[in-house]
């Protein structure tokens, strides 16, 4: 009886440990909310997917790594502000939990997106078509 019991409450730990690691990110409520909240629960490939945009959807390079092209449809920082009416800063888009909706930014269907943050790093955002073909071949895609 003890034997069953003690097996029971590390098989309750253990499943109460695992669930309360596997939490919503907080960016994609404010972002989507409810869309979000019952993708997390009901459809994990979409949730995967809006994680997937939020976090590997952009990176960092630097002005001298663009050719001409991409030089000419370069943006500046200041044209994309927060709430509080601050413009988007490197150290604000280089920090681990950036939400880069939280300054009016939204990924574009034709083209790629690029951001100048100062006189020597940029901001690229992906297209969604390009997006859309990275997820579906990464680790985040669990219908492949």
């Amino acid at each position: 009886m003890i034997k069953a019991t003690c097996c029971l409450a590390i098989l309750l730990f253990t499943i109460t440990s695992v669930s309360a690691q596997e939490t919503i990110d907080k960016r994609l409520v404010k972002n989507r909310g409810k869309q979000a909240e019952e993708a997390f629960v009901h459809n994990k490939n979409s949730y995967n997917y809006y994680l997937f945009e939020l976090d590997k959807g952009h990176w960092m390079t630097t002005v001298s790594a663009l050719d001409n092209n991409e030089k000419n449809l370069l943006q500046p920082a200041e044209n994309f502000k927060n709430e509080q009416g601050q413009s988007l800063t490197y150290a604000e888009a280089s920090a681990e939990t950036f939400n880069y909706y939280d300054y009016g930014i939204r990924i574009a269907k034709e083209q790629r997106l690029y951001i100048a943050l100062d006189a020597e790093h940029v901001l690229v955002f992906h297209s969604i078509p390009e997006l859309s073909k990275l997820f579906s071949n990464s680790e985040f895609n669990t219908k492949k």
